[in-house]
C-alpha cells in the first residue's frame, strides 16, 4: 500500500502489505479471501484482513514471486477492487 507520494502508508499496525507471510488471514468457507482496504479500522473480526489505506489517493501493487504458468500466460487475473462506500 503506497500513498500518493509512493511511500508506504504510515499506520498504527505498521502493516504495509498482506500476503502469505500473514498467518492470521481469515478465509471464507468457500476459500475466498476478502481484503479490507480502508483508512478506518474495521470490526475486530476483520482486522486480520485489513490493509490500512490513506484517506486520499493511493496505489496498490500485487507482487507474485515465482508465479505459476496461469499467471504468466494471462489465464489468471486479479479480482476487481470494489468500492463499497
Amino acid at each position: 500500500m503506497y500513498n500518493q507520494e509512493h511511500f508506504f502508508n504510515v499506520n498504527d499496525l505498521k502493516r504495509y502489505s498482506l500476503g502469505t507471510k500473514n498467518k492470521t488471514l481469515k478465509y471464507a468457507d468457500d476459500g475466498s479471501l476478502t481484503i479490507y482496504v480502508q483508512q478506518d479500522k474495521p470490526a475486530d473480526d476483520r482486522v486480520s484482513n485489513w490493509l490500512p489505506s490513506p484517506d486520499d489517493d493511493f496505489a496498490m501493487t500485487i507482487r507474485c514471486y515465482w508465479p505459476d504458468e496461469v499467471l504468466q500466460n494471462g489465464d489468471w487475473l486479479p479480482p476487481v477492487v470494489e468500492k463499497v462506500k
